[in-house]
């Protein structure tokens, strides 16, 4: 949400002090600043201008009216509440001769409010302290309360139109907020047909996969509408409104719906009198809850600031059906393109009771403030409640939180307009219950933990808490999503628990009945993780280019002391593949889980190990590798690579992280296994991408299968089809220029986020190749080859012939074949190229041929019919 904040600043700042500012007689001089804040919040709460302005000294009388005129606007409001922030006194500090201190002002008049920002100057002078200046740094003008007029207008041949969004009333009335506020809601009750295509043709295939359509068309008898008064007559057609004698009728039913749906958006969550209160859209944007017949209710909305600013959604089901960019704009686009901060440190001392899921907790925030601005926002969870957010330079910080979008607004008072590193520390605390361990997509908090851990058979068998408080919901201060940053955690967690991060650990001790850990993370990390449980440490490694260390529950103690040489062995096979190993350490925890699976936060692997009394098997899934040793360590690691050492700029590109790990675990599996292990892991991969890739392109992220409520479809796509995408651009471009472009590519991105074109661009500079077509077909969209296959032996005196044709469709440019003739004394493996096209080959052999294998090293994804 974005918020006005204008920078102006007032012409009130004093250069002298002059007998106009005098205090009034009688009055004792203002000893200390918070004498003044004391008087002028009195003066304020009493609406007596005069006794506001004897806290004044001015530099004119025109000065002097010209506050005047603007106190006595403000107090001829209904109401008006004004927020002092009060300076923080150092002991034994001496006192200044100027403080500057943040102000908040909230004004009434019905059915309006405005909050106002304002940075106030006080000085002492021979009279003591006085104001001397007032800066206005951000206002809210934008706040009503929300409400129908009961008396409606005639619905009937009206139509609501948005981008690719229609509503055809055919009866019915339409009710509108009353006309002091303008028509910003829109109630219809009646008859409708709503009809919705989506431009992109992705988007219509997510479409089709709701309703088996790939548009979205049904009768809609009720439908909330907000919209910028101003784009009334944009969005209406025709462009009028006529009194509907009927309105009494159906006012009941408008008023029933719109007290469901009106608090769900464009509302302020704070303290401010007469809570709630509404924001008007701005320009353009556009939110349409509508009733339908077959779907239930779904909201439609346009929200242009965002890049992809078109989106369908049910709320109760928690579905993102569409989300697209509009007509014209860019469709690749960086999570960071827009974003006015940049976290560069935390400082974060927590204190954590596992028992009541209880965190108090302060963070101090070293940022980046790219653009000038008063405010900025940052995240936290709405269950975690702010105590307070100070910083040197301006004290406390008023600040407000967004409903339903755990934001935090904060006013930066002091330093409104400044650029550059600020500190900000926010204290904070409250019950937080952090996400289970066991699903790998608790890496990322926006996708919702749709790529669970593989299916299985239910079984009640104790597993052994452990919290894992990691970027599933912002425990702690954040900036924007995946912000890269340094820290320096001080976690402090009971006696018998322990409490585990990334990084380098300094030190561990217990008094007084509780532990306190401390951790360095020297290298820029996405997210802050912190594991509590009972752990202990159970082998570590300090010898080698990277130190090791292992903690573990007591269960899986045995399993995970010898996982430490492992994972050395790992990395020094990474590092041959990718480049150096992003991180100074690597600390490794093993935990119970239902299933197998794992978390790579930054510098820290989190394996699940299902416990031994669990007997029942796992179902067949796209990520279930349990019978190749070692595979789930070796994509957990991969991910410091993959997910961390580079980032995706958004979520279309999470296959830059999962499809990446994946094919680096197979990669890994053929280095420790052999050719037979890896071929069989590739066609357990090739199996799930061939039977789900018409579900949706890799592009498509963690949305693929997120309608169905099945995430094997997307581990089929993002996980096993993206790493297959690798395998082949492998064999099209060759092992040294692929280890090169990769490399490459890790070194110019190293702790920042990138996206497909960059991958393209690095693997197309390596081997002089276009791969644009490969990429276009394989990730952004769903075609895959099709391959038919026929082959003749004869005998042609001295020798045997076989011819192979293959014929294809679906083939974006040339890739490498491997055609396998069986002979008598071994298999004759040739390698060939094939177009799309299609392609014969005669092959003299000498010898008969028993068998022609066409594509057995598994290296071109393909349906192969003979």
């Amino acid at each position: 949400m974005n918020l006005p904040a204008p920078a102006r600043a007032s012409a009130l700042v004093a250069v002298c002090f002059i007998a106009t500012g005098a205090p009034a007689a009688g009055a004792d001089p203002a000893a200390t600043p918070n004498d003044v804040l004391d008087r002028l919040d009195k003066a304020w709460g009493a609406k007596d201008a005069a006794a506001y302005l004897d806290l004044w000294s001015f530099p004119s009388p025109s000065a002097r009216e010209e506050e005047r005129a603007f106190v006595l606007e403000r107090f001829a409001s209904e109401e008006s509440d004004l927020e002092l922030q009060r300076p923080e006194t150092v002991p034994g500090a001496p006192a200044p001769a100027r403080v500057k201190v943040s102000a908040q002002a909230f004004s009434i008049a019905e059915p309006r409010g405005r909050v106002e920002q304002w940075l106030l100057t006080l000085e002492r002078g021979g009279a003591g302290w006085v104001i001397t200046g007032r800066e206005d740094v951000g206002i809210i003008d934008g706040l009503v309360h929300l409400s129908l007029d009961p008396n409606g207008y005639q619905a009937a041949g009206l139509t609501l139109r948005f981008d690719d969004f229609f509503l055809e009333m055919q009866s019915g009335t339409i009710f509108t907020a009353p006309a002091s506020i303008g028509p910003t809601a829109l109630l219809f009750v009646g008859d409708a047909l709503v009809r919705f295509r989506p431009w992109p043709e992705t988007e219509r295939e997510q479409l089709r996969q709701f309703g088996g359509k790939p548009e979205l068309e049904d009768r809609v008898k009720v439908a909330f509408v907000r919209i910028h008064p101003a784009d009334l007559y944009r969005v209406l057609s025709p462009a009028r409104l006529e009194p509907d004698p009927r309105s009494r009728e159906r006012v009941a039913v408008a008023q029933r719906f719109y007290r469901d749906q009106s608090l769900r958006s464009f509302v302020l969550d704070s303290s401010l009198p007469r809570s709630p209160w509404w924001l008007l859209p701005s320009l353009g944007d556009s939110s349409v809850t509508f009733q339908t017949r077959h779907h239930g209710t779904l909201t439609f909305t346009v929200s242009s600031s965002e890049p992809e600013s078109i989106s369908l959604f049910d709320r109760e089901k928690r579905r993102q059906i569409c989300l697209y960019p509009q007509r014209g704009r860019e469709t690749s686009y960086s999570e960071d393109d827009a974003r006015s901060l940049d976290v560069v440190h935390h400082d974060l001392r927590v204190r954590f009771d596992p028992r009541t899921y209880l965190i108090e907790a302060e963070d101090t925030i070293r940022l980046n403030v790219l653009q000038p601005s008063a405010t900025l926002r940052l995240r936290l969870d709405e269950s975690l409640h702010i105590h307070s957010i100070t910083s040197p330079e301006a004290g406390r910080h008023l600040f407000f939180r967004v409903r339903y979008q755990d934001s935090v607004m904060v006013s930066l008072g002091a330093l409104a307009g400044r650029t550059g590193e600020i500190s900000l520390t926010v204290r904070y605390g409250g019950a937080f219950h952090p996400g289970p361990v066991e699903r790998e997509a608790i890496q990322a908090a926006a996708e919702g933990g749709r790529a669970g851990a593989v299916p299985v058979l239910p079984e009640d068998v104790m597993i052994e808490e452990v919290l894992v408080y990691s970027n599933r919901s912002p425990w702690y201060p954040q900036g924007g999503p995946d912000d890269y940053a340094l820290a320096d955690l001080r976690l402090d967690v009971p006696q018998g628990y322990n409490a585990v991060a990334g990084g380098t650990r300094l030190s561990a001790r217990t008094e007084g009945g509780r532990t306190q850990v401390a951790y360095h993370q020297d290298r820029p990390g996405k997210y802050i993780t912190v594991i509590v449980g009972r752990l202990s440490e159970v082998a570590s490694r300090a010898q080698g280019p990277v130190p090791l260390q292992c903690f573990s529950v007591g269960r899986t103690r045995s399993e995970a002391a010898g996982l430490v040489d492992k994972a050395a062995e790992m990395l020094r096979f990474y590092a041959q593949e990718f480049g150096p190993y992003p991180y100074g350490s690597l600390t490794v925890v093993v935990v119970e889980g239902q299933t197998p699976g794992g978390h790579s936060p930054p510098g820290m692997v989190i394996l699940a190990q299902r416990p031994l009394l669990m007997r029942r098997g796992l179902q067949d899934d796209p990520a279930n590798f349990t019978d190749v040793p070692g595979f789930f360590l070796a994509h957990e690691l991969a991910h410091q690579w993959w997910g961390h050492g580079v980032s995706g700029q958004n979520y279309h590109e999470r296959w830059l992280s999962e499809g990446a790990a994946q094919y680096a675990a197979s990669l890994w599996t053929r280095h420790s296994e052999g050719e037979d292990t890896f071929r069989d892991v590739l066609e357990h991969m090739g199996r799930w991408a061939l039977r789900m890739t018409s579900k949706g392109p890799i592009y498509l992220g963690y949305r693929l299968g997120h309608l169905k409520n099945d995430p094997q479809i997307f581990r089929a796509i993002v996980y096993d089809k993206g790493a297959y995408v690798l395998h082949m651009l492998r064999g099209i471009v060759g092992d040294d220029a692929f280890r090169r472009g990769l490399t490459s590519f890790q070194a110019a991105h190293r702790f920042a986020k990138a996206g497909t074109d960059d991958l393209r661009e690095s693997l197309e500079k390596a081997s002089g190749q276009d791969l644009r077509p490969y990429f276009d077909t394989w990730v952004l969209g769903t075609t895959l080859p099709r391959l038919r296959v026929s082959s003749r032996t004869s005998f042609v005196a001295p020798d045997y012939v076989t011819t192979v044709e293959v014929t294809v469709e679906g083939l974006p440019r040339p890739v490498p074949l491997q055609i396998a003739l069986d002979l008598a004394e071994g298999k004759d493996l040739r390698e060939v190229a094939l177009g799309p096209e299609g392609a014969h080959w005669t092959f003299e052999t000498g010898v008969a041929v028993r068998r022609v294998g066409v594509n057995d090293d598994r290296a071109l994804l393909a349906w192969i019919k003979r």
